[in-house]
Protein backbone atom coordinates (compact mmCIF):
# COMPACT_ATOMS: atom_id res chain seq x y z
CA UNK A 1 0.00 0.00 0.00
CA UNK A 2 0.79 3.24 -1.07
CA UNK A 3 1.33 5.86 1.75
CA UNK A 4 -0.64 8.68 1.14
CA UNK A 5 1.57 12.57 0.05
CA UNK A 6 0.60 15.80 0.66
CA UNK A 7 1.07 19.15 -0.88
CA UNK A 8 4.18 20.46 -0.97
CA UNK A 9 4.95 23.29 0.98
CA UNK A 10 8.05 26.33 0.71
CA UNK A 11 10.31 23.97 2.98
CA UNK A 12 9.63 20.84 0.55
CA UNK A 13 10.36 23.14 -2.44
CA UNK A 14 13.30 24.64 -0.54
CA UNK A 15 14.70 20.69 0.36
CA UNK A 16 14.01 20.27 -3.51
CA UNK A 17 16.20 23.20 -4.15
CA UNK A 18 18.88 21.88 -1.87
CA UNK A 19 19.45 18.57 -3.44
CA UNK A 20 19.31 20.10 -6.80
CA UNK A 21 22.46 22.28 -6.30
CA UNK A 22 24.32 18.73 -4.50
CA UNK A 23 23.38 16.73 -7.33
CA UNK A 24 24.53 19.69 -9.63
CA UNK A 25 27.47 19.68 -8.64
CA UNK A 26 27.96 16.43 -9.08
CA UNK A 27 28.56 16.75 -12.64
CA UNK A 28 31.56 18.75 -12.41
CA UNK A 29 33.22 16.23 -9.87
CA UNK A 30 32.66 13.63 -12.11
CA UNK A 31 34.85 15.64 -14.77
CA UNK A 32 36.98 15.60 -12.11
CA UNK A 33 37.45 12.14 -10.86
CA UNK A 34 37.61 10.48 -14.69
CA UNK A 35 40.95 12.07 -14.77
CA UNK A 36 42.08 9.47 -12.73
CA UNK A 37 38.99 6.75 -12.86
CA UNK A 38 37.50 4.89 -15.08
CA UNK A 39 33.57 5.16 -15.32
CA UNK A 40 32.73 1.75 -13.97
CA UNK A 41 35.55 2.03 -11.24
CA UNK A 42 34.03 5.86 -10.52
CA UNK A 43 30.57 4.92 -10.49
CA UNK A 44 31.93 1.58 -7.87
CA UNK A 45 33.70 3.95 -5.22
CA UNK A 46 30.45 6.42 -5.73
CA UNK A 47 28.21 3.81 -4.60
CA UNK A 48 30.49 1.84 -2.29
CA UNK A 49 31.42 4.93 0.00
CA UNK A 50 27.62 6.00 -0.30
CA UNK A 51 26.93 2.59 1.94
CA UNK A 52 29.52 2.51 4.14
CA UNK A 53 28.06 5.72 5.26
CA UNK A 54 24.89 5.18 5.34
CA UNK A 55 25.41 2.26 6.95
CA UNK A 56 27.62 3.62 9.75
CA UNK A 57 24.83 6.47 10.61
CA UNK A 58 21.63 3.46 10.39
CA UNK A 59 23.49 1.56 13.02
CA UNK A 60 24.66 4.47 15.06
CA UNK A 61 21.11 5.65 15.14
CA UNK A 62 19.83 2.28 16.27
CA UNK A 63 17.75 2.25 12.60
CA UNK A 64 16.60 -1.40 11.87
CA UNK A 65 17.32 -3.16 8.55
CA UNK A 66 13.84 -3.85 5.84
CA UNK A 67 12.53 -7.14 6.26
CA UNK A 68 10.32 -9.04 4.12
CA UNK A 69 11.52 -10.96 0.61
CA UNK A 70 8.99 -8.47 -1.56
CA UNK A 71 10.61 -5.14 0.19
CA UNK A 72 14.09 -6.74 -0.41
CA UNK A 73 13.27 -7.53 -4.09
CA UNK A 74 12.27 -3.67 -4.69
CA UNK A 75 15.66 -2.64 -2.88
CA UNK A 76 17.09 -4.81 -5.12
CA UNK A 77 15.51 -3.04 -8.05
CA UNK A 78 15.97 0.67 -6.28
CA UNK A 79 19.76 -0.23 -6.24
CA UNK A 80 20.19 -1.22 -9.58
CA UNK A 81 18.04 1.56 -11.24
CA UNK A 82 18.69 4.54 -8.61
CA UNK A 83 22.33 3.85 -8.16
CA UNK A 84 24.03 1.17 -10.75
CA UNK A 85 22.86 2.16 -14.16
CA UNK A 86 22.35 5.92 -13.97
CA UNK A 87 26.50 6.68 -12.10
CA UNK A 88 27.67 4.31 -14.67
CA UNK A 89 25.83 5.64 -17.87
CA UNK A 90 27.05 9.63 -16.53
CA UNK A 91 30.53 8.53 -15.79
CA UNK A 92 30.48 6.99 -19.40
CA UNK A 93 28.79 9.76 -20.58
CA UNK A 94 31.01 12.57 -20.00
CA UNK A 95 33.35 11.08 -21.43
CA UNK A 96 32.21 12.17 -24.34
CA UNK A 97 30.86 15.40 -23.01
CA UNK A 98 30.89 18.68 -20.61
CA UNK A 99 29.67 18.45 -17.42
CA UNK A 100 27.26 21.38 -18.07
CA UNK A 101 25.99 19.42 -20.89
CA UNK A 102 25.37 16.04 -18.75
CA UNK A 103 23.09 17.73 -16.56
CA UNK A 104 21.09 19.18 -19.04
CA UNK A 105 19.99 16.01 -20.49
CA UNK A 106 19.59 13.98 -17.26
CA UNK A 107 16.00 16.23 -16.87
CA UNK A 108 14.55 14.04 -19.51
CA UNK A 109 13.85 11.87 -17.33
CA UNK A 110 10.97 13.92 -15.92
CA UNK A 111 8.99 13.67 -18.52
CA UNK A 112 8.95 9.46 -17.99
CA UNK A 113 8.47 9.82 -14.47
CA UNK A 114 5.46 12.22 -15.00
CA UNK A 115 4.00 9.30 -17.46
CA UNK A 116 4.52 6.34 -15.23
CA UNK A 117 3.17 8.35 -11.78
CA UNK A 118 -0.03 8.17 -13.84
CA UNK A 119 -0.74 5.02 -14.53
CA UNK A 120 1.26 3.41 -10.88
CA UNK A 121 -0.42 5.53 -8.93
CA UNK A 122 -4.08 6.82 -7.53
CA UNK A 123 -2.25 10.07 -6.24
CA UNK A 124 0.13 11.30 -9.07
CA UNK A 125 -2.37 11.83 -12.32
CA UNK A 126 -1.45 14.08 -15.27
CA UNK A 127 -3.61 17.26 -15.05
CA UNK A 128 -3.63 20.12 -16.99
CA UNK A 129 -1.34 21.99 -13.76
CA UNK A 130 1.38 19.52 -13.97
CA UNK A 131 1.53 19.63 -17.53
CA UNK A 132 1.94 23.61 -17.75
CA UNK A 133 4.35 23.34 -15.19
CA UNK A 134 6.36 20.35 -16.41
CA UNK A 135 6.42 22.23 -19.80
CA UNK A 136 7.35 25.62 -18.55
CA UNK A 137 10.28 24.24 -17.01
CA UNK A 138 11.34 22.13 -20.28
CA UNK A 139 11.68 25.34 -22.03
CA UNK A 140 13.56 26.90 -19.22
CA UNK A 141 16.09 23.84 -19.71
CA UNK A 142 16.01 23.94 -23.56
CA UNK A 143 17.43 27.50 -23.21
CA UNK A 144 20.34 26.07 -21.76
CA UNK A 145 20.42 23.41 -23.99
CA UNK A 146 20.59 25.24 -26.89
CA UNK A 147 23.79 26.65 -26.52
CA UNK A 148 25.32 23.40 -25.33
CA UNK A 149 24.04 21.70 -28.21
CA UNK A 150 25.06 24.40 -30.61
CA UNK A 151 28.47 24.12 -29.79
CA UNK A 152 28.81 19.65 -29.43
CA UNK A 153 26.35 19.26 -32.42
CA UNK A 154 25.60 15.45 -32.28
CA UNK A 155 29.04 13.89 -33.03
CA UNK A 156 28.62 13.37 -28.85
CA UNK A 157 25.95 11.26 -29.02
CA UNK A 158 26.90 8.18 -27.71
CA UNK A 159 27.27 10.15 -24.87
CA UNK A 160 24.20 12.14 -25.09
CA UNK A 161 22.30 9.06 -25.60
CA UNK A 162 23.88 7.26 -22.64
CA UNK A 163 22.61 10.42 -19.81
CA UNK A 164 19.84 10.71 -20.89
CA UNK A 165 18.96 6.91 -20.07
CA UNK A 166 20.54 7.62 -16.51
CA UNK A 167 17.87 10.92 -16.56
CA UNK A 168 14.93 7.77 -17.23
CA UNK A 169 16.26 5.24 -15.27
CA UNK A 170 16.24 7.48 -12.04
CA UNK A 171 12.76 8.56 -13.42
CA UNK A 172 11.94 4.97 -13.01
CA UNK A 173 13.38 4.51 -9.60
CA UNK A 174 11.52 7.16 -8.20
CA UNK A 175 8.42 5.12 -9.49
CA UNK A 176 9.68 1.99 -7.58
CA UNK A 177 11.12 3.79 -4.73
CA UNK A 178 7.03 4.94 -3.50
CA UNK A 179 6.47 1.11 -2.83
CA UNK A 180 9.25 1.49 -0.13
CA UNK A 181 8.46 4.82 1.54
CA UNK A 182 7.14 2.62 4.70
CA UNK A 183 10.38 1.44 5.80
CA UNK A 184 12.91 2.92 7.92
CA UNK A 185 14.58 5.66 5.64
CA UNK A 186 18.52 5.78 6.81
CA UNK A 187 18.83 1.61 6.51
CA UNK A 188 16.54 1.59 3.31
CA UNK A 189 18.84 4.26 2.12
CA UNK A 190 22.09 1.70 2.89
CA UNK A 191 20.75 -1.66 2.07
CA UNK A 192 19.80 0.07 -1.25
CA UNK A 193 23.32 1.45 -2.04
CA UNK A 194 24.50 -1.52 -0.68
CA UNK A 195 22.59 -3.86 -3.29
CA UNK A 196 24.27 -1.56 -6.09
CA UNK A 197 27.37 -2.25 -4.54
CA UNK A 198 27.10 -6.16 -5.39
CA UNK A 199 26.75 -5.24 -9.17
CA UNK A 200 29.66 -2.71 -9.26
CA UNK A 201 32.08 -3.64 -7.19
CA UNK A 202 32.85 -7.49 -9.43
CA UNK A 203 32.50 -5.33 -12.50
CA UNK A 204 34.87 -2.72 -11.40
CA UNK A 205 37.79 -5.33 -11.01
CA UNK A 206 37.14 -7.54 -14.43
CA UNK A 207 36.78 -4.95 -16.42
CA UNK A 208 39.08 -1.62 -14.85
CA UNK A 209 41.67 -0.92 -12.23
CA UNK A 210 39.91 0.50 -9.37
CA UNK A 211 43.07 1.23 -7.49
CA UNK A 212 45.07 3.45 -9.84
CA UNK A 213 48.35 4.77 -8.92
CA UNK A 214 49.30 8.35 -8.44
CA UNK A 215 45.75 9.56 -8.23
CA UNK A 216 45.50 13.66 -7.67
CA UNK A 217 44.15 14.87 -4.32
CA UNK A 218 41.24 16.73 -6.30
CA UNK A 219 40.04 13.05 -7.99
CA UNK A 220 40.28 11.92 -4.08
CA UNK A 221 38.26 15.02 -2.92
CA UNK A 222 35.70 14.41 -6.09
CA UNK A 223 35.33 10.85 -4.95
CA UNK A 224 35.02 11.60 -0.94
CA UNK A 225 32.22 14.62 -2.62
CA UNK A 226 30.27 12.02 -4.91
CA UNK A 227 29.91 9.08 -2.48
CA UNK A 228 28.98 11.11 1.24
CA UNK A 229 27.21 14.33 -0.11
CA UNK A 230 25.66 13.79 -3.53
CA UNK A 231 25.00 10.25 -2.61
CA UNK A 232 24.68 9.25 0.90
CA UNK A 233 23.24 12.43 2.04
CA UNK A 234 21.33 13.41 -1.32
CA UNK A 235 19.65 10.30 -1.83
CA UNK A 236 18.53 9.92 1.63
CA UNK A 237 17.09 13.42 1.18
CA UNK A 238 15.53 12.17 -1.93
CA UNK A 239 13.64 9.18 -0.12
CA UNK A 240 11.94 11.29 2.57
CA UNK A 241 10.78 14.04 -0.07
CA UNK A 242 9.37 11.12 -1.96
CA UNK A 243 7.53 9.73 0.93
CA UNK A 244 6.15 13.11 1.38
CA UNK A 245 5.31 14.71 -1.79
CA UNK A 246 5.42 11.82 -4.62
CA UNK A 247 7.72 11.10 -7.27
CA UNK A 248 6.57 13.72 -9.88
CA UNK A 249 7.05 16.55 -7.59
CA UNK A 250 10.75 15.03 -6.88
CA UNK A 251 11.35 14.90 -10.31
CA UNK A 252 11.27 18.58 -10.79
CA UNK A 253 14.48 18.15 -9.11
CA UNK A 254 15.54 17.14 -12.68
CA UNK A 255 15.37 20.98 -13.95
CA UNK A 256 17.03 22.17 -11.21
CA UNK A 257 20.17 19.98 -11.65
CA UNK A 258 20.95 21.16 -14.96
CA UNK A 259 20.64 24.97 -13.59
CA UNK A 260 23.17 24.34 -10.80
CA UNK A 261 24.96 21.90 -12.97
CA UNK A 262 25.80 25.04 -15.29
CA UNK A 263 26.54 27.31 -12.33
CA UNK A 264 28.74 24.92 -10.56
CA UNK A 265 31.08 24.61 -13.83
CA UNK A 266 31.08 28.15 -14.54
CA UNK A 267 31.76 28.84 -11.17
CA UNK A 268 34.82 26.91 -10.94
CA UNK A 269 36.03 27.76 -14.43
CA UNK A 270 35.63 31.08 -13.90
CA UNK A 271 33.27 31.88 -16.50
CA UNK A 272 30.80 34.45 -15.68
CA UNK A 273 26.93 33.31 -15.29
CA UNK A 274 25.15 34.85 -18.62
CA UNK A 275 21.79 36.19 -18.29
CA UNK A 276 20.25 33.12 -20.02
CA UNK A 277 21.39 31.38 -17.12
CA UNK A 278 18.99 33.54 -15.10
CA UNK A 279 16.09 33.43 -17.42
CA UNK A 280 16.35 29.82 -17.10
CA UNK A 281 16.75 29.73 -13.37
CA UNK A 282 12.96 31.62 -13.37
CA UNK A 283 11.29 29.22 -15.46
CA UNK A 284 12.54 26.43 -13.65
CA UNK A 285 11.15 27.94 -10.69
CA UNK A 286 7.88 29.22 -12.35
CA UNK A 287 7.41 25.57 -13.80
CA UNK A 288 7.89 24.17 -10.14
CA UNK A 289 5.48 26.39 -8.74
CA UNK A 290 2.90 25.35 -11.62
CA UNK A 291 3.24 22.12 -11.20
CA UNK A 292 2.82 22.53 -7.45
CA UNK A 293 -0.86 23.50 -8.22
CA UNK A 294 -1.54 19.74 -9.73
CA UNK A 295 -0.33 18.32 -6.59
Amino acid sequence: MLAAIRRPTLVDVAKLIFVGAIWGGAFLFISIALRDFEPISLATWRVTLGAAVLIAVALLIGQKLPTGRRNWRLIFIVGFLNSAVPFFLISWGQQFISSAESALLVAMGTFVSLLLSHFTSEDERINRPRVIGVSIGFIGVMILVFWELLESGTGNLPGQLAVMAAGCSYAISSVVSRRLTHLPMISTSAVTMASACLYMIPLAFMLENPLPADVETASVIALIYLGVVATAFGFTLRFFIIRANGAVFMSQVGYLVPLFGVIWSGLYFADAINLQTLISLGMILLGIAVTRKGS
